[in-house]
């Protein structure tokens, strides 16, 4: 209930922008072209009708809120900080400007005027922080007033519950009040109203004080059953909407989520994360950096391969197996960096420093990580993104399967050319555990922002690193 109501927040908060864009956007058109003339200010060089500027306005929209939804704009929890908001708006208008003046100067039907861009940018965020704050003073005002709050009763005062509690206070315009707790046994904790034994005498308190209960979440643990089922029963006779959270933190989970199957309910503990909007911007990222990338860096391409042909006999690539998504295998394009069948006689070796067994232009492309460039060809492929756990050779993983846990999980996130455990050192002939706990926190927190901040990173930090050999 609480991520249905969450999603419908998002959806109309979604639209109202839209029709804020819209109001932003004709505003300054108006601002421009009919109140600074007659105010004198400014000296109109050319006026132009206001359906020149309506006529580009579905782009500037759907360029607008794509970058708005990528910036993480509709995140619940961030309506509710007045710091997070501001900072969250202002980012997001940013972005979306850039984008929008980017996108303005390819259209050669007319110039847009700067001054309509500027004003542009400041009646959005105004109107933008405006909106959200009217809300929340909405709610605030009437939440004073009893309206617009649940009550919610939680059974079980564990680790679980009291991590549902703190989830509540996460979104507070929701209203949920947590009335107290009901545990097994009596306790001193203030927070405890009662024991689970107690469950109908304390919903009718409630109900005879005139507050309530509306909602009952049961955040027992999962060898509770019986007794899940008995308080289950009893509230069947309730008006009270029952919830159960199961206990499932005990467990390795990995993009859980709840689906049905003919009414059915499953629960994902280990998958990969769902096809959802953020991923085919991902995908759409993906597609354009790296072409735009290809484009720009083809001369570096070129004299890197135009070196490797020279520097010794063989083909300028080198295509190598890795594992990717769900385990399946592709070849992994590299700059040739060793003769052609070195490791004919020794097998698959894990690159160490010290050895010896790269061209001398190869040890220089391994050192600075230029031999990972093609790379960019595998990501417009679909096999890899820019950013993601880096792949390993199957011979290697079958090595790692057993003796690492938790190693398969990073294969529920397609590979990357970067990753957060490389940007944080984690590369090379470094701990493999250490960089299967990075890539498992990527994965439990991706986001476009996250994937933003990673490639930033590795920009800044650069490309040679002390233990890429």
């Amino acid at each position: 209930m609480l991520q249905e109501q969450s999603r419908l927040f998002q959806r109309l908060l979604f639209f109202a922008d839209v029709l804020i864009v819209v109001v932003s956007w004709v505003l300054a058109y108006y601002t421009r072209f009919e109140l600074f003339p007659m105010l004198d200010i400014f000296p109109l060089p050319e006026w132009l009708p206001l359906s020149m500027y309506t006529r580009f306005l579905p782009w500037v929209i759907i360029l607008t809120m794509l970058v708005f939804w990528a910036s993480g704009l509709y995140v619940p929890d961030r309506a509710q900080r007045m710091s997070t908001l501001i900072y969250t708006v202002g980012k997001a208008i940013a972005i979306g400007i850039l984008f929008a003046a980017a996108a303005t100067s390819f259209y050669r039907a007319f110039y847009f005027s700067r001054l309509h861009m500027l004003l542009f940018g400041m009646y959005l965020p105004l109107l933008l922080v405006l909106l959200r704050l009217t809300i929340l003073a909405y709610l605030k005002h009437g939440r004073s007033q009893g309206r617009f709050m649940r009550r919610v009763l939680i059974i079980g005062a564990g680790r679980i519950g009291r991590r549902l509690e703190d989830s509540f206070r996460q979104y507070p315009w929701i209203g949920f009040e947590t009335v107290g707790f009901l545990d097994d046994a009596k306790t001193e904790d203030p927070d405890v109203i009662g024991t689970t034994d107690e469950l109908g005498n304390v919903l009718d308190r409630f109900e005879e004080a005139g507050r309530p209960i509306q909602y009952v979440y049961v955040a027992l643990p999962m060898s509770a059953t019986e007794r899940i089922t008995d308080l289950a029963n009893e509230m069947s006779s309730r008006l009270a909407h029952v919830c159960l959270v199961p206990d499932l933190f005990h467990l390795n989970i990995l993009n859980s989520r709840i689906t049905d199957i003919g009414g059915l309910p499953v629960i994902h503990m280990i998958d990969e994360a769902p096809l959802d909007f953020r991923r085919a911007v991902k995908r759409m990222m993906d597609i354009a950096f790296s072409a735009l990338f290809l484009l720009v860096a083809f001369p570096i391409l070129f004299v890197i391969a135009l070196a490797v042909k020279l520097s010794s006999r063989g083909p300028v690539f080198y295509r190598q197996e890795r594992m990717g998504l769900n385990g399946q295998t592709f070849d992994m394009l590299k700059f040739r960096s060793m003769p052609v069948n070195a490791e004919k006689s020794t097998g698959a070796v894990w690159a160490k420093a010290g050895e010896n067994r790269a061209t001398r232009v190869g040890a220089f492309l391994r050192k600075t990580s230029l031999d990972e460039l093609p790379q960019f060809f595998n990501v417009l492929k679909g096999d890899m993104s820019v950013v993601g756990p880096r792949p390993e050779r199957p011979v290697f993983i079958d090595q790692f399967r057993d003796q690492i846990p938790k190693y398969m999980l990073r294969h529920k996130m397609k590979a990357g050319i970067t990753g957060w455990a490389q940007v944080n050192g984690w590369r090379g002939n470094t701990s493999i555990e250490k960089r299967i706990e990075f890539d498992l926190y990527y994965i439990q927190n991706w986001s476009l922002r996250l994937d933003l901040k990673i490639m930033l990173m590795t920009v800044w930090k650069g490309f040679v690193h002390e233990n890429a050999y």
